[in-house]
């Protein structure tokens, strides 16, 4: 059982709703995952908290506590308020038992009546509307990396456009979908694809949400929303605030905002990485008209300020979804993951330390032996072959771990062996000199396109740059990013490409890496006019000392270690 599919039963679970064979995977899950496990002992505080304000009774589901007190209001209707009003009308609204015991938590969290009165109103109107949907479709920007897990995020990056399409009925379906990987329900079972490295993952299910994300089925399904940041406000003191406010076209919207803490330390390796690790100021905006969701903003909190990590600004409800989203097209040679099993001699391998492992893995491709290689990773794909064949150890530090994280981290520093590439040069621009547009592999296929958005500017001392040969422009080019100076590097490329290595060399900063030393050194060669690119193609060799931290986890029927990430 993975992550999201044990959050999605932890309330059951806690209640002890599941039987026993649907529970068993659950525990067993929750002793393996810190993270799990810190969500369970949220919901059970929240019961605990039940107890304490008279909503529960102990060893008592939520689901009878909020009956019984809907049947003990119908006998009060010269009382009725509007709370009784939500108890009394929950089933009607569509909200779950966990749902309605938030959203009363909510109320005694906001100080004045009337803020009571209009936050249960709010966000039990938007949870019913949702509650009689028949599909969705969210559309919004996130701050993170195309090909990285769905809900990783970073303030350095740009934004991509992260997408989830989802049916409810007459039959569950889903899609989720960012630049680099995309996710598909069917129905019938779930279809995990990572565009590069062309990797598949498959469970042979139905799920409700799974491969991270379950945070964007979390606004898809808002009285899930409602349950999981009330109880969360509840269990771990976080603020709410509401209000109200009217758009320059007139719209009036209610506005919930939620103040959401991590509670890892600031010196956690995976704090602020993923959005469920990170401290954050969530927003969301109803319409009071149609009683929907508009809006979601969610902020990343820091000490020096806030940043807009994520904008979901384009909803769609109950819009025909054409059947063909539910269909993902593969190439017949995808990498499918292998979850690792019992070898002959598996107990030396169950036996090793995180750290024994991680060198056993780079030094099976220092020698270029993928067979042991692929004792640690699946899949094993060429590309993976290809960057880290024949490798040099550097250095392997001791590991450590993180409260978010089932896993441990291991230090390393490798030097990798040279790779080839091309860079393509044109000068058929105003300027008459040789700029940089894209990078290629030794076969001529597109790496990295620069993205040029208008043409090369004419410099003041233009003359002298229209000198320099193909082969010049590409060396002058790497020595100005060696050199970290992105003036002269934008002499070269466009603003995009400067932009982007800037933001990389920003980020390898804050780890407190010396970025001079894990810069590639690169080797620039001859220059090749190719008529088809009406280009030049710059032959180059890129070598690279690599420092970073691997993930490794062993929570697996083998037992063993399995490199997780950070390669």
């Amino acid at each position: 059982m993975n992550c999201a599919e044990c959050r999605d039963n932890l309330i059951a679970c806690a209640e002890g709703l599941l039987d026993h064979e649907d529970s068993l995977p659950c525990r067993a899950h929750l002793e393996t995952c810190p993270a799990c496990r810190t969500e369970f002992e949220a919901i059970a505080s929240l019961q605990q908290r039940l107890i304490a304000l008279g909503q529960a009774a102990a060893g008592v589901s939520l689901v009878g506590t909020v009956m019984e007190r809907i049947r003990r209001e119908e006998f009060k209707p010269e009382k009725e308020t509007l709370m009784s009003k939500l108890l009394k009308h929950r089933w009607s609204f569509g909200l779950s038992a966990a749902a309605a015991a938030a959203i009363i938590l909510l109320v005694t969290l906001l100080t004045t009546p009337k803020a009571q009165a209009k936050a249960a109103e709010v966000m039990t109107r938007g949870a019913q509307a949702v509650a009689k949907l028949v599909s969705v479709h969210l559309s919004g920007q996130l701050r993170t990396l195309p090909a990285d897990n769905f809900s990783y995020i970073n303030s350095t990056c740009d934004f991509c456009t992260i997408q989830l399409w989802k049916q409810f009925s007459p039959e569950l379906k889903w899609r989720t979908e960012k630049p680099g990987r995309v996710v598909v329900m069917d129905g019938q079972s779930t279809i995990h694809y990572i565009k590069p490295g062309n990797v598949g993952v498959k469970l042979p299910q139905r799920t409700t949400s799974a491969f991270d994300t379950d945070w964007l089925h979390r606004i898809a399904n808002l009285s899930n929303t409602i349950s999981n940041e009330v109880k969360n406000a509840v269990a771990r003191g976080w603020k709410l605030d509401l209000a109200e406010e009217t758009t320059t076209a007139g719209k009036v919207l209610s506005v919930v905002t939620v103040h959401a803490t991590s509670g890892l330390p600031e010196n956690d390796y995976l704090k602020n990485s993923f959005l469920e690790n990170a401290d954050t100021r969530r927003v969301y905006r109803f319409d009071t008209r149609s009683e929907l969701l508009d809006s979601v903003q969610i902020y990343l909190a820091r000490p020096e300020g806030e940043t807009l990590i994520f904008d979901l600004n384009q909803i769609e409800y109950n819009q025909a979804i054409d059947p063909g989203i539910w269909e993902l097209q593969l190439p017949a040679n995808i990498n499918w993951y292998q979850e690792p099993q019992k070898l002959p001699d598996n107990d030396k391998y169950t036996s090793m330390t995180a750290e024994q492992a991680a060198r056993a893995f780079f030094e099976a491709c220092s020698r270029e032996d993928w067979k042991e290689a692929g004792k640690f990773i699946s899949p094993l794909d060429d590309g993976m072959k290809q960057v880290y064949g024949g490798l040099e150890i550097v250095s392997l530090g001791d590991s450590y771990t993180s409260k978010a994280y089932g896993g441990r981290f291991v230090p390393y520093e490798i030097k990798l062996r040279a790779q080839a590439f091309n860079i393509r040069v044109t000068n058929t621009n105003r300027a008459k000199r040789c700029v940089l547009t894209g990078m290629y592999d030794s076969k001529l296929q597109l790496q990295q396109d620069f993205k040029w958005d208008s043409e090369p500017e004419v410099l003041p001392d233009n003359d002298v740059y229209a000198r320099l040969s193909p082969k010049e422009a590409v060396q002058t080019y790497f020595d100005a990013q060696a050199n970290l100076n992105w003036g002269e590097m934008r002499k070269f490329t466009s603003a995009y490409d400067v932009e982007t290595s800037r933001k990389q060399i920003e980020m390898v900063e804050r780890q407190g890496l010396d970025v001079h030393k894990v810069m590639p050194v690169f080797v620039v060669g001859e220059a090749a006019w190719v008529p088809e690119q009406s280009a030049w193609f710059v032959k180059c060799h890129a070598a690279q000392v690599k420092k970073w931290n691997v993930a490794v986890r062993k929570d697996n029927p083998a037992g063993r270690w399995q490199m997780d990430g950070g390669l």
